[in-house]
């Protein structure tokens, strides 16, 4: 019974505090109002720093593990190149030669191979999107289509009306296509209709304009594939004049282990212009990209932080010394030292509070705006969402705002807690 009394004299007693907190902290409201936004700027940013930073390696993880592939075997060249062509779609420079598949699919390491040709042709006016003679393009792909959704076995036909009966091409068609999801949405294509390309075949400068039938929409993926255009391998190289030659080979190996990568990578990186690509580096080649990006956001947050930090401090100073006179009354009156410090240190722990939460909203809401900056900014090589705020970021940044307080509030409470009732009285009245 007694510790149930001092347990609720307490609570009331608290009460009190907060009550009294709350009517100090509305004397000066657009003093607090002002440090309320300067704790909430720190927190969203802070917030949209670690979303940011949780979105992107999942989108990474996302679209790598959308690849269907563990490892890429391409000409030489760029590692960046290496990553986005695949992950975000693109024509390489360079070429296999088309032996080479030969050579490596008969490797015993090897559970499944398929190449793939990439290239990109042009179309003109052929949406009712397009104004005029206005020229856009899209992204060719020639596959072998059976070993390629041994690879993607997700990639599954949309259904709805005008989809119904989608299939894959005959492997000799030289006419038929499938198309991505985005690709159909945007030429406004369906199963049946037909498709205008331009393609300019190797040597020849002038481009040749191809007729297709699409038997074939995908269902969306989030993925690169959604805005690509499928064909059969060998009509895609023949009409870009490249009947040797392939873009890529994507592999998956029986027992995939960082080891048996640099067995497999020492074994065909003898083939002269090859480069072997696993996961893990095209993951490490795309995180390294935004490192100094997201070190300068890290900055940015960092500096928003200390500036909220001396801005409450500021507030909760000034807060004490116009109440001089107020608090020496208090403490004439009977309030102890702890009493004082409890309050002022309240008031401080509230403004960063109502921060944390006016900032985590602010983010959570602006989060799409902050993911089209980013992807204004940079090119990232992935595709799909790359800020993911949850609730354990939100928790750590209301839980940082709390410790922001916690040490804010130590100087003026001590401050305030300090002062000798007469003294403060005296210049309190002054």
């Amino acid at each position: 019974m007694t510790t149930f009394k001092a347990y609720k004299k307490d609570r009331l007693v608290f009460l009190r505090y907060l009550v009294l907190a709350t009517k100090n902290l509305r004397r000066r409201l657009v003093r607090t109002g002002l440090t309320v936004a300067g704790v909430a700027l720190a927190v969203a940013v802070a917030v949209s720093l670690g979303g940011f930073m949780l979105g992107y390696r999942g989108a990474i993880d996302k679209s790598i593990e959308m690849l269907g592939f563990q490892v890429m075997i391409m000409a030489k060249g760029c590692p960046y190149e290496a990553a986005t062509m695949m992950l975000k779609g693109g024509t390489g420079l360079l070429y296999l030669p088309a032996d080479t598949y030969q050579r490596v699919k008969s490797d015993p390491d090897i559970d499944s191979i398929t190449p793939v040709f990439v290239g990109v042709a042009q179309k003109e006016g052929s949406s009712i999107r397009d104004e005029g003679s206005a020229k856009t393009f899209t992204i060719i792909s020639g596959i072998d289509a059976p070993s390629f959704l041994v690879m993607k076995p997700w990639l599954k036909m949309k259904s709805g009306p005008g989809f119904d009966g989608g299939r894959w091409f005959s492997p000799d068609a030289t006419n038929e296509i499938v198309m991505g999801y985005e690709v159909a949405e945007y030429e406004q294509r369906k199963i049946g209709d037909t498709f205008y390309a331009s393609i300019t075949p190797a040597g020849n400068p002038e481009p040749v304009r191809h007729e297709f039938k699409v038997v074939g929409v995908l269902e969306r993926t989030g993925t690169q594939d959604d805005g690509t255009v499928f064909l059969p391998i060998d009509s895609a190289r023949k009409f870009f004049g490249r009947p040797e030659q392939l873009t890529i080979l994507g592999i998956k190996l029986k027992q995939f282990s960082s080891f048996k990568m640099r067995e497999f990578e020492t074994r065909w990186l003898k083939l002269p212009e090859v480069q072997v690509v696993g996961l893990q580096q095209v993951k490490s080649t795309l995180t390294g990209l935004v490192a100094t990006a997201q070190t300068m956001i890290a900055a940015v947050a960092v500096i928003a932080v200390i500036v909220a930090f001396i801005g409450v401090i500021n507030t909760i100073l000034m807060s004490v010394y116009e109440r001089t006179g107020e608090i020496g009354i208090m403490k004439a009156l009977g309030a102890r030292r702890g009493d004082i410090f409890q309050l002022i240190w309240l008031e401080t722990l509230m403004i960063c509070l109502a921060g944390a939460l006016v900032g985590s909203a602010v983010a959570v809401l602006g989060a799409g705006l902050v993911e089209r900056a980013i992807k204004s900014l940079a090119d990232l090589g992935v595709t799909g969402s790359i800020v993911r705020i949850t609730p354990a970021v939100l928790g750590y940044a209301v839980l940082g705002a709390i410790v922001l307080g916690f040490f804010g509030g130590l100087y003026p409470a001590w401050r305030a807690s300090s002062m000798r009732p007469v003294d403060a009285i005296r210049e309190g009245a002054a």
